[in-house]
């Protein structure tokens, strides 16, 4: 009986242990600055680090002083350890093992590391994940544990984190945790964005109370109990059936956090969105989830149905409807922001139940990487073999990104025509480094500088000759020896200083000439046996004292005419500059402005425009004049605000002030003044003046009484006319079109807009259309104009380019993809955001159009707010037109002119209409339509909307998804 008993508990510790080693799949628990394996109290597996990294230093901390709260018994053991990085290197990193292609959390956790820091416990220093910059960490309390988590999308197998030094104190980290996700969670986590949590709330579980996580939570995400300045009331339900339900949800929620919520008349919170975790991006993105879970105990016949408002304006038509069989709904709202957003959750007017329900809230900031960002491999393999040469393991992780090694320059990928960065510069002055020249060096074929002065080197000078950029070589100091190589000569040298070594024999002729005729400044003093210029030289074998110390001095004296000629050369060079200088200041400089303010604008490609009445400058005392001192505004936009002004002459303009005097807005504000300095076209806005005083910058425009297009397609202002009918419509995307053609085709260089959107649209009065915004913009120099350039991602979300996204290639099909994403806004009346379609499995707006098409359904695609006077052979033309412009391949989009061209024949088949519109049969349907196009990928959706999914239960003619026009939000 006894070892039937012992068999039967042998059986559930192998399945205990059988159904841990499973949950704990793709969990990879780092336990930094500790030497031993052990198992938490939560049955969490944690590890040395020492797998992981090889610099740094262990430390043990005093956990009584840390403030751990009710996670201490969970907290304790894995941070009372930390590894510190006290230098010399700027960078040091893990390398963590990951799956490719696959999501994943990753949660680092730092408390007590003020251990080098005399700034009063103050740390400050940057984290990258792979190649994105991702949080930047401020450390002013050290006993105050700060945790910083996001999700993303592995982009390789190995993939390391990285810790780059700040201003103050080291960095240090206590653990590290990743935890696979499936591929079904969190939709919206897609290949180059990164989302941090701002915050994870287990709704209605009491104040003080220990985290939710594992083993409750599979994936170990942490839901924190109500903050204590929430004052709501909860109710629990621990018998609330709900496993079926959310096993079907692709978040996959913890049954113990549905199992409570917050439960109240009016549920009413603030996302702190606008006290976030640094980062070095300014994202306004945000990613929100809303979980509902009936657990109220409701009569069968009972029902409740409760409203989402964010800051006042409802999230959907469709209000969240929870049934007594535990209904489960999880909202994903996807929101623009600036500031902080107030949620409240109310009853509707239809729920029998008069009480709202929540039962988790998950928020996430967004921020942008890219991908295809890489080192060179040849560069990679020189500098590992460098390393290996020289000692030089304390630096780990990529050479160039996300930060270079202290000793080492790369290229800026943003002036490079490749995605691949390369090493320009080793800097190994003073790195006490011994023996030879690495010949791995010549595998760095961009490097321009090559410093290795004042070490304990030996041997001769390598062959270099493969560094056909090389301007500067720096050896002196150092015990080389043997002849100079005469490939010296054949390189591009500026500076070559080879003072205190053992060099012999004579200068190859190409240096002396080179020496001779001032081209390079070259400096060898100190090398007895080097003779050049034209002394004798001494042999290597000299014993006598006499002739040796003769050499040094000969070599000095040898050696002091390289640097004569160089510095006689300079010296007239300069002379030349300052009389140039002088002539221009005093005998050129034109005549000064008779207006008020700045003169020539910083950074513009035409500091004095032709146009002088489009250039003015403005002080700060005009602009408050004209605006009634800023009493009017017209508009809010991520560079500041828009107000209305009038000038002296009674000339209406639109007056937008830069908000946060930032570098990113400053570079947006002389991008502008230079560019619309030197454009101009009647449908491009007019470009009245600027205020450059003091941190005051301001543009200033011909005010444009009608607003945006996207004002008249979503009415989210008083529209006085009604809804924009189609010939209007058609003649408003026309008139775009050739303002966008004209700073494609006529502007030298070409400029591509890079944020065309309906918002930037403008119309006058008359419904004239002017595009407007150049903020972002960026002239496209000729002989790149087929291949793109490379830059960083900017523009709006919903219009981006896909294509941009991958390739960080910028050329002027992505203008015309966004124009194309405007023209289906146009037709349609929905924004590019929209990701819910009544009677439509469509995931989003391209792929809704498609589909229809395909069905020859056009009719369900026309916005039905602008009736039904138009052709419709117009509409399929303006339909086709767009499709072509969202092509994937970029070969395949027409360029402006060509879509300058379709849209004037759509206008041609409107001016012949003489009959109100009657749909055509499907035998009238082009059969383009059908086969043409393919679905094509978009961009995350990622602006001012929200959806909702209902895994319990579907409905197509009752789903909804909210949509956010023009919307902000951000947490308090």
């Amino acid at each position: 009986m006894a070892a039937a008993k012992l068999f039967f508990v042998g059986i559930f510790v192998c399945c205990e242990l059988l159904h841990r080693g499973a949950a704990q799949a793709g969990f990879t628990s780092i336990d930094c600055g500790s030497t031993t394996e052990y198992t938490d109290e939560l049955g969490i597996d944690w590890v040395s680090d020492g797998d992981y990294t090889s610099t740094g230093q262990n430390a043990v901390i005093d956990i009584q002083k840390a403030k751990l709260g009710a996670d201490a018994v969970n907290d304790r053991r894995k941070l009372q350890t930390l590894r510190y990085f006290p230098g010399p290197a700027s960078k040091h990193c893990y390398a963590i093992p990951f799956v490719a292609n696959e999501k994943y959390l990753i949660r680092l956790t730092f408390l007590g590391g003020n251990l080098t820091s005399s700034a009063a416990g103050t740390v400050d220093f940057s984290i990258s994940l792979g190649t994105a910059h991702w949080q930047d960490v401020q450390v002013t309390d050290p006993w105050t544990p700060i945790v910083r988590e996001a999700s993303y999308i592995a982009p390789q197998a190995t993939s390391p984190i990285c810790f780059q030094r700040g201003d103050v104190g080291d960095p240090f980290v206590n653990s590290i945790e990743t935890r696979r996700l499936t591929s079904f969670s969190y939709q919206l986590i897609v290949t180059a964005f990164i989302y941090t949590n701002v915050f994870r709330l287990d709704c209605g579980l009491k104040s003080g109370s220990p985290s939710t996580r594992y083993p409750d939570d599979q994936w170990d995400r942490i839901w924190a109990a109500d903050p204590e300045s929430v004052d709501i009331p909860g109710i629990t339900n621990a018998n609330a059936q709900l496993a079926n339900t959310i096993a079907t949800a692709g978040n996959e929620p913890p049954v113990a956090v549905l199992q409570s919520a917050w439960n109240a008349s009016t549920i009413s919170f603030q996302l702190p969105l606008s006290a976030l975790p640094e980062s070095p991006i300014d994202s306004t993105f945000f990613y929100i989830v809303l979980y509902f879970v009936e657990i109220g105990g409701l009569k069968a016949t009972d029902f409740r149905v409760v409203d989402v408002n964010v800051d006042g304006e409802a999230v959907s038509d469709s209000p969240v409807t929870l049934t007594s069989d535990s209904t489960f709904e999880a909202w994903s709202l996807l929101l623009e922001t600036t500031k902080s957003a107030d949620v409240t959750i109310t009853p509707s007017s239809n729920s029998s139940v008069p009480v709202a329900l929540l039962n988790g809230v998950e928020v996430y900031k967004i921020q942008t990487y890219n991908t295809s960002l890489t080192t060179s491999a040849t560069a990679v393999k020189s500098i590992e073999a460098i390393k290996t040469k020289f000692n030089l393991d304390e630096w780990q992780g990529d050479p160039c990104l996300v930060w270079p090694y202290d000793w080492v320059k790369c290229t800026d990928p943003s002036t490079s025509e490749s995605l691949a960065m390369d090493i320009t510069a080793l800097e190994l002055s003073k790195f006490n480094l011994r023996g030879t020249i690495p010949t791995d060096i010549a595998g760095l074929l961009q490097l321009t500088e090559l410093a290795l002065d004042n070490n304990l080197l030996t041997g001769s000078i390598p062959n270099l000759s493969a560094l056909t950029k090389l301007k500067y070589l720096r050896l002196q100091n150092n015990s080389l020896s043997g002849t100079i190589p005469d490939f010296l000569g054949s390189l591009p040298l500026s500076v070559l200083t080879l003072d205190n070594n053992l060099f012999e024999g004579e200068l190859p002729q190409s240096l002396q000439e080179k020496i001779d005729s001032g081209r390079l400044t070259f400096s060898a003093t100190n090398n007895p046996f080097l003779c050049f210029g034209g002394n004798q030289c001494l042999p290597p074998t000299s014993s006598s004292r006499n002739q040796t110390s003769d050499g040094r001095k000969n070599g000095r004296n040898s050696s002091s005419v390289g640097v004569i000629v160089g510095a006689t050369v300079g010296g007239v060079v300069v002379l030349l500059l300052l009389l140039l200088l002088i002539y221009w200041i005093f005998i050129k400089k034109p005549a000064p402005q008779t207006g008020t303010g700045m003169g020539a604008v910083q950074g513009g490609r035409d500091e004095h425009p032709r146009n002088a009445s489009a250039q003015n400058s403005f002080s700060w005392m005009e602009v408050t004049t004209m605006t009634s001192n800023f009493a009017k505004i017209l508009g809010r936009g991520g560079y500041g605000n828009v107000y209305y002004g009038e000038l002296p002459d009674g000339r209406k303009v639109a007056v937008k002030v830069n908000k946060g005097n930032t570098k990113h807005g400053k570079q947006q504000f002389l991008n502008e003044v230079s560019l619309l300095s030197r454009v101009h076209h009647r449908h491009l806005v007019s470009f009245i003046g600027f205020c450059n005083e003091g941190n005051h910058e301001i543009l200033i425009y011909d005010f444009m009484s009608e607003g945006t297009l996207e004002d008249h397609l979503t009415e989210t202002r008083d529209v006085n006319n009604g809804a924009l009918d189609w010939m209007t419509r058609l003649d408003i995307v026309l008139n775009a079109s050739k303002g966008i053609e004209y700073l494609h085709k006529s502007c030298n260089p070409p400029i591509i807009h890079r944020d065309i959107k309906t918002a930037n649209i403008l119309l006058d009065e008359h419904f004239v259309a002017k595009v407007s915004d150049f903020g972002i913009s960026k002239p496209m120099p000729e002989e790149n104009r087929t291949g793109g350039v490379t830059t960083d991602i900017k523009g709006t979300f919903g219009y981006l380019d896909p294509e941009y996204f991958k390739s960080y290639r910028l050329t002027e099909k992505n203008d015309v993809y966004s124009f194309g994403v405007v023209l289906l806004e146009v037709i349609t009346g929905k924004p590019p955001t929209t990701i819910n379609f009544p009677h439509s499995r469509a995931s989003n707006l391209l792929d809704w159009v498609q589909r229809s098409i395909r069905d020859g359904n056009i009719e369900a695609i026309v916005d039905p707010k602008m009736g039904t006077n138009y052709k419709i052979e117009s509409i399929w033309k303006v339909t086709e037109l767009a499709l072509s412009c969202l092509r994937p391949a970029l070969s395949e989009r027409p360029d402006m002119t060509r879509v300058l061209q379709e849209l004037t024949e759509a206008m041609e088949h409107e001016n012949h209409q003489t009959t109100v519109n009657v749909f055509p049969s499907p035998s009238e349907i082009p059969p383009s339509a059908f086969n043409q196009y393919q679905r094509v990928s978009e961009p995350p959706r990622v602006v001012r909307n929200s959806s909702r999914g209902d895994s319990s239960r579907r409905s197509s003619s009752q789903d909804s998804i909210a949509t956010f026009s023009s919307y902000n939000i951000t947490a308090r």
